[in-house]
């Protein structure tokens, strides 16, 4: 990379408690190099350096971090973001070198990038060359210092520079979404999260989970400097090749993550090892709480203190699920620094060790989403330690090519035979675990020198074998099915019999239900099909005649195939008057129901990616008129209300205005939490930000009072925060997010950036806003950012319970009563106004 120009300052913002962190070891240590993280890809395939090049020139000009830098202000650390930063890729030729020494020179550029000190006073702490080892393959070495980058940042730097050297071979323009914040709007949050005090429930958990707790550290083999060193090797072992079959089948039985399997066993091994029952050690959790986050390039990463007591008479089981509790204590604490729990337990300072713990683990499997992009692919490659932070950094990584133990050491404390010893110790009781669960962690055989042999008893494979579909019966179609329904329901077997709603389910749990069925019989049950009669039986018979290629059931015809499709959610005469409801159908089916027989409720939605794909070059308008268009076709002179949900509430809109231009026949039209969307458009980021961290926490507030009330289970309440949903997937205690589920995210984020986009015109027709508790009295005083747009009128009806609860049991009631009433008070009107006419 050349020398940087630094251009004229466009931010200035607080640093946040992780880049303080950072910051300080880096004065305490100047020049040292344990803060730079190393990056190893392979690029295989059609590619050109100059694309990749071009491609991290775009990501850098789409994250600020990438164009921060770094300054001390009257005693207090700033970050400020630059314009521009000249960012150029090193390219290296190696295809006229022998290709048995391509790794050795490789390795040697690996350390050379990461070895050289950053100044964190200039912009772009980050480094990169691509060496060519063929025509189609090439080594992309990364480096990057810590205080703006973490793990988490490693995969939103591969997939955008995937997608956008994708997009130039396919001659179009990268489809990335614009950024809803960026890294500063980030400090600003969590400066004023750390000043409302809503963080000292979190510190008063970890006084009372560290209360007492000793350093914890293995016995050295070498005295330990005065002055911590940083130098280091890494010892790496392979799993067997069934390691990850063996541990997914066994997580799911025992319901618990990766990281609690990787706990409970190094926590085991460390008590076999030194003879402690007390045992500390250090996990770095993302840290990335909010979805806005999610696609930040930036140092998020935050430590947790894992305090886990192992006692020599437990069984292997029983301390799995001891630590389990204590790692999911500990997750649902995360949000509190671990600089301050440092501060608080105020240990003497030991310039010999590190704070708090010797020990670090990190276990999951690799950041970078290893996968192709159109002609080439990205695939994730072990990489060296620049520096070492800790006595001993334990890796568990797994990739597309196996499970991988690495174990970062400062050779000047620790013999490569004991990392040695210690590892197999580590492997033996990983297999143990597996295979028997049962036995005492005393009995893990430890014999220093011995290697780690597979056991004798293995588990079965991660997944039951699926049914070859011509030995599937209706018989073992209704027994999978009722099991299925019994679990997403929490309902006895003999209770599935029935309506599916009428049983307790709604939308998200039909989505998880839906996705069972199709991973067992590999067939998706189609939507309208599934709601136009979602009982058992009818469920079953679906998924037979779907399994059979000579019966497959047919979607009905869409009047617009190339973006809408219409379900029938409710039928009725052609005379009565038309609901039609935007996107969403699972959630407005349960609302379908409460509706009176005379009225008929539709959905229009879009059914499939490909679909989806059209969006982006299609305005708000455009989509709108295609809508109405749909409308038109097939319901010609039928009166109407047009309804929708957050930003499909704007397309209901919209898609009035144009009917209202060709046809008198809109009754109504029914908006729940729509804001205007320049409200936020017109938002400084600060203020953008504060709003979201006020939501959250009103919302946590809203959701521990129905906790407290019994109106949720704890379950359901860890699924309402990023963390406990994150941990529930985890350990297979929820299912993953269904093909459903994100399709409609997907047509939501493409939608909220068209209409960002558009101008709203006024509209005098009738209108209806519905507002749940997520929105203040100041919505109202507001009316939502439609004064001036809307009749002064426009009536605001309060529906109980959150957000995204609108349209479930607690509000469907209330929308359903107050549309009947307005369209009986409507088709009056309209009636009186048709006989005066007539005379």
């Amino acid at each position: 990379m050349e020398t940087l120009k630094l251009a004229d300052i466009v931010g200035r913002f607080p640093t946040t408690t992780a880049q303080q962190r950072f910051w300080f070891q880096e004065q305490t240590t100047p020049g040292d190099i344990e803060l730079n993280i190393a990056i190893r890809w392979e690029v295989r395939g059609k590619f050109s350096a100059s694309e990749i090049e071009k491609a991290v020139q775009i990501v850098t000009a789409r994250h600020e971090m990438l164009r921060t830098r770094f300054v001390e202000i009257d005693g207090e650390l700033w970050q400020e973001v630059v314009d521009t930063v000249r960012f150029r890729l090193g390219v290296v030729d190696l295809r006229a070198v022998a290709p048995e020494e391509h790794e050795a020179r490789v390795a040697a550029m690996a350390r050379e990038l990461a070895g050289r000190p950053f100044d964190l006073s200039q912009p772009c702490l980050l480094r990169m060359s691509l060496v060519q080892l063929a025509p189609d393959r090439a080594a992309i070495l990364i480096a990057a210092h810590h205080i703006a980058f973490d793990g988490f940042s490693i995969g939103v730097l591969g997939h955008e520079i995937g997608q956008i050297v994708q997009a130039f071979s396919e001659d179009r323009k990268p489809d990335l979404p614009e950024l809803p914040v960026q890294y500063g709007d980030f400090a600003l949050w969590e400066k004023e999260l750390e000043a409302s005090g809503a963080l000292e429930s979190d510190g008063f958990f970890w006084d009372e989970q560290l209360r007492d707790a000793k350093y914890f550290e293995l016995e050295t083999d070498f005295p330990r400097p005065a002055i911590r060193t940083t130098t280091g090797k890494t010892l790496v072992t392979p799993f067997p090749a069934d390691f990850d079959s063996r541990m997914t089948k066994f997580n799911r039985s025992a319901g618990i993550s990766y990281f609690t399997l990787g706990a409970a066993a190094l926590s085991a091994a460390l008590h076999r090892w030194s003879g402690k029952t007390d045992i500390l050690f250090a996990a770095p959790v993302a840290g990335r709480t909010d979805i806005e986050t999610e696609k930040l390039i930036g140092v998020f990463i935050n430590t947790l203190a894992m305090r886990i007591h192992a006692h020599p008479d437990s069984t292997l089981i029983d301390h799995v699920l001891s630590v389990q509790e204590v790692v999911t204590k500990s997750l649902l604490h995360q949000s509190y620094p671990f600089n301050r729990i440092v501060h608080r337990l105020n240990w003497p300072r030991d310039t010999s060790r590190t704070p708090l713990a010797s020990l670090n683990l990190n276990m999951q499997r690799v950041f970078l989403e290893e996968r192709k992009y159109g002609a080439f692919e990205l695939v994730s490659v072990p990489s060296h330690m620049p520096g070492v932070f800790y006595d001993m950094n334990i890796q568990i990584i797994g990739r597309n090519s196996g499970w991988k133990l690495m174990i970062d050491y400062n050779d000047g404390l620790y013999t490569a035979e004991t990392v040695t010893q210690f590892s197999d110790l580590l492997l033996r009781t990983f297999e143990q675990i597996l295979s028997e669960p049962n036995c005492m962690i005393s009995s893990v055989s430890f014999e220093r020198g011995t290697p780690a042999k597979p056991a004798a008893v293995r588990l079965d494979s991660a997944s039951d074998p699926q049914p070859h579909l011509t030995d599937v019966h209706d018989d073992e179609i209704e027994g999978v099915v009722r099991h299925i329904w019994a679990d997403v329901l929490g309902i006895a077997l003999p209770d599935t019999d029935g309506d599916f709603f009428e049983l307790g389910g709604h939308s998200l749990v039909a989505l998880r239900m839906l996705a069972r069925v199709q991973q067992h019989f590999g067939y998706r049950v189609p939507l309208d099909v599934f709601l136009s009669d979602p009982s058992l039986k009818s469920t079953v018979r679906t998924i037979a005649k779907g399994l059979d290629a000579s019966s497959l059931v047919a979607k009905p015809e869409s009047a617009s195939p190339e973006i809408w499709d219409v379900l029938t959610l409710r039928p009725a005469s052609a005379e009565s008057p038309l609901i039609i409801t935007m996107n969403q159908p699972f959630l407005y089916h349960a609302m379908a129901r409460h509706l009176a027989d005379d009225l008929e409720c539709i959905n229009l939605y879009i059914s499939d990616t490909d679909r989806v794909t059209m969006l982006d070059n299609m305005e708000f308008d455009a989509l709108a008129k295609a809508a109405v268009q749909v409308l038109l076709t097939r319901y010609p002179d039928r009166q109407m209300v047009i309804m929708g949900h957050c930003v499909d509430g704007l397309l209901a809109l919209r898609m009035a205005h144009f009917l209202s231009q060709v046809s008198e026949t809109i009754l109504t039209v029914a908006m729940i939490d729509t804001w205007h969307p320049d409200r936020f458009v017109q938002m400084s980021r600060s203020e953008r930000y504060r709003t979201r961290w006020m939501n959250r926490t009103r919302r946590w507030s809203h959701s521990i009072v129905q906790k407290l009330k019994g109106h949720i289970s704890w379950k359901e309440l860890l699924l309402r925060t990023k963390p406990g949903t994150w941990y529930l997937r985890r350990i297979g205690a929820v299912e993953q997010e269904s093909e459903a589920y994100r399709l409609q995210m997907a047509v939501n984020h493409h939608l909220v950036r068209a209409s960002r986009r558009g101008t709203i015109t006024p509209y005098d027709g009738d209108v209806l806003l519905f507002k749940t508790k997520a929105h203040t009295d100041a919505a109202l005083a507001e009316m939502f950012g439609w004064s001036g747009i809307l009749e002064a009128d426009t009536p605001v009806y309060a529906l109980p319970g959150w957000h995204e609860d609108a349209l479930l049991t607690s509000g469907v009631d209330r929308i359903s009563k107050v549309l009947e009433a307005k369209i009986v008070r409507q088709c009056k009107t309209l009636t009186i106004k048709a006989e005066k006419n007539a005379k």
